[in-house]
């Protein structure tokens, strides 16, 4: 018997029926966060319930799927400040939503989505047509008159990557800096396995949220692995005298963490082997 729990035939039995239970936990805790919304829309901003509310809705919704955050550092303003990330999959999102007190710049398609458009644009999101002059001109507008005190994260690749590296940052969606945002905040996210180990390219696959991968389908089969563990890496904030140059440094700093984080694991891998 002991062998036969141990063969592959046998964890595709015993996984099949924990991948149902994990999913069965990921729609508990999607319906329990939407179930909240009402009482975030309710709660008085000048008790800062919202903030609190939406909180408890992030973690409740990391904690279904799988998700554990591991942060490493401290926002110089989390209630004020543009937050530059890498963007890999949906996840980042909720992540960073727990972070900061921040809206995101979103992709103009997202409005248009039923139930999420409509919680986006109420929770202070800022939408954009990235391949637009006119949209990045008003996105400029609409961020340079954000309401202060309240911070906005922007992912400037303009899309998702596969988490392996960073693409390139597009300056034009820095075009706020000034006197409104006159400082940047990066951040680097990576993923890691559910126990903390370096992904595979498989596992990296199924976390990345990329082409026309469906949302729900997408996140629903994270949640039957398991989910990941995810490392949000706060950097040196920095004050830009330029788009191109918020653009550009941000950019060094987050390429360099993941090279770090790379070569870390590549010195652990080596040293194991020998």
């Amino acid at each position: 018997m002991r062998g036969f729990t141990r063969s592959p035939y046998a964890m595709r039995i015993l996984s099949a029926p924990i991948a149902s239970l994990r999913c069965g936990a990921a729609l508990l805790a999607l319906c329990a966060t939407l179930g909240l919304v009402p009482v975030w829309r309710c709660a008085p901003r000048r008790w800062n319930m919202r903030r609190s509310v939406a909180r408890l809705g992030w973690a409740v919704l990391l904690s279904g799927f799988g998700i554990r955050v591991r942060r490493h550092g401290e926002l110089a303003d989390p209630a004020g400040a543009l937050i530059v990330a890498n963007h890999i999959s949906w996840v980042d999102i909720a992540v960073l939503a727990g972070v900061a007190d921040a809206g995101f710049i979103a992709k103009a398609e997202i409005a248009s989505w039923p139930v999420i458009g409509r919680l986006a644009s109420l929770y202070g999101c800022l939408f954009v047509e990235r391949n637009s002059r006119a949209g990045l001109q008003s996105l400029a507008q609409e961020m340079g008159a954000h309401p202060e005190r309240s911070g906005l994260i922007l992912f400037p690749e303009g899309t998702t990557g596969g988490g392996d590296g960073v693409l390139p940052f597009r300056s034009s969606l820095f075009a706020c800096i000034g006197e409104r945002w006159p400082a940047v905040q990066p951040v680097t996210i990576a993923y890691r396995t559910r126990a903390g180990g370096v992904l595979s390219p498989q596992a990296r696959r199924r976390i990345a949220w990329l082409d026309d991968d469906a949302l729900l389908p997408h996140a629903f089969a994270l949640a039957a692995v398991g989910g990941a563990v995810v490392d949000v890496w706060i950097e040196p904030c920095f004050t830009a005298a330029s788009r191109k140059d918020a653009a550009e440094t941000s950019y060094r700093l987050i390429a360099a963490r993941l090279e770090a984080i790379a070569a870390r694991d590549q010195a652990a891998t080596l040293k194991r082997a020998a």
